[in-house]
């Protein structure tokens, strides 16, 4: 258990239930951590205050405000990406100045930057406090199968991840001296890392994202007799693989229907793919539910969950699903693969051949509907590998790697 007498600075830009993935977990973090009985603040940008202040009425957070060169570096297009940095830079000054505070100005004190989680970004790190970053995850990109359909910024980014990596190494050394860094993604992580210049001594292995206390106190779902009820969800974009789920059911028996929860720029042509199809019947659009309590009460009836995604570099909708108990079918890309463990807590589909890919997940779907004894076996394992996630557990892992790397 980490030290009584060290204080916690937590650092996101964004720590907010509506701004996205990445704020979320940046909100859960800091609640876990507080929950440890510690002395931990929040470090987060000024557009996060109207909700954290004031709404959620949340204490112990303080805020970075706009100044006229950030706005520059916003309007400016051009170095637009140098924002992140510039955040970074007066977040860790003002957790120093917090420290200074409190007389911790030293090692005692734990500046961790918990967002972003790209392993590409250049952070600000503190001269005198204990250095933290991560989770990180990244370098994923399409698999071969779908390479013919990466824009040219995606094609690009894969091409020069790695000399750009090693570059930054050179050129970026002094940024790279961190006390610990958290890599989520496995090994792709660990070596995108490595290459620029973090040494691997410092490298922790940890998980991507926790779970709420709440989701894994719900009871078990249970699976009995014939049941073809599948549900896709998240956001509609093309590397969530949306249309393959979509044209698996036109290989799965005529009784398996998938329910598609979420809305994005490609709905428009999801609707015309089921048209084409003739899937009306089958497929059912059911844009956004109002709150995430709302979606994961309605997922009861449901046999598992497709989830066929090719560039997520964790998938918490697959945690979320495990969670409850319903087994999820993935491709072993990306964060699924390291979720799912094939055969036993859900199914993974190699996506080394794009036509094959619908026949497979049609066949997963047709072994959970009429096997409902597989489905049960599953779900059990699900559930009880998607324990070992709570967020309770995973800070509390943090809190030792602190300990142990000091």
């Amino acid at each position: 258990m980490i030290n009584e007498k060290r204080f916690v600075v937590l650092i996101a830009p964004n720590v907010s239930e509506q701004f996205g993935g990445e704020a979320i977990k940046a909100l859960q973090i800091f609640r876990s951590l507080k929950k440890h009985n510690i002395d931990v603040v929040q470090i987060t940008h000024e557009r996060c205050k109207a909700e954290l202040s004031d709404r959620l009425k949340i204490s112990d957070v303080y805020y970075i405000k706009e100044t006229a060169f950030s706005y520059f570096l916003w309007y400016s297009v051009i170095f637009r990406k140098l924002q992140d940095f510039w955040f970074s830079v007066k977040a860790v000054q003002l957790g120093e100045q917090l420290a200074a505070e409190r007389g911790k100005a030293n090692r005692s004190t734990v500046i961790h930057q918990t967002e972003p989680n790209s392993p590409v970004l250049i952070r600000q790190l503190s001269k005198v406090c204990f250095n933290v970053i991560g989770p990180i995850n990244g370098n994923i990109y399409f698999p071969k199968a779908f390479r013919r359909n990466e824009t040219f910024n995606y094609y690009s980014r894969r091409i020069l991840h790695f000399p750009l990596q090693r570059l930054s190494a050179i050129l970026f050394r002094r940024f790279k001296h961190v006390d610990v860094v958290f890599a989520a993604g496995g090994d792709r992580t660990t070596e995108s890392l490595v290459a620029a210049g973090y040494s691997p001594d410092t490298i922790k292995d940890t998980l991507d994202c926790g779970i709420e206390e709440d989701l894994l106190n719900r009871p078990k779902l249970k699976h009995g007799g014939v049941n073809c009820r599948f549900v896709h969800y998240g956001r509609l974009v093309f590397h969530k693989g949306t249309f393959l789920a979509i044209e698996s059911l036109k290989e799965a028996d005529d009784r398996i229907c998938l329910d598609i929860i979420g809305e994005g720029p490609e709905l428009e042509s999801y609707e015309r793919l089921v048209k084409e199809l003739r899937l009306e019947g089958r497929v059912h659009f059911l844009g956004w539910r109002k709150s995430h309590k709302d979606l994961i009460d309605s997922l009861a009836g449901y046999r598992g969950m497709v989830f066929p995604s090719f560039q997520d570099a964790n998938g918490i909708v697959v945690q979320e699903a495990m969670a409850i108990g319903l087994p999820p079918i993935c491709l072993r890309w990306g964060g699924p693969s390291l979720l799912v463990e094939d055969g036993k807590t859900g199914f993974l589909i190699d996506p080394t051949n794009r036509g094959e890919i619908p026949t497979l997940l049609a066949r997963a779907m047709s072994k959970l509907s009429f096997e409902p004894e597989v489905a049960e076996r599953m779900s059990t394992e699900a559930r009880k590998r998607a324990e070992d996630w709570r967020w309770s557990t995973l800070t509390s892992e943090w809190l030792t790697a602190y300990e142990e790397m000091s």
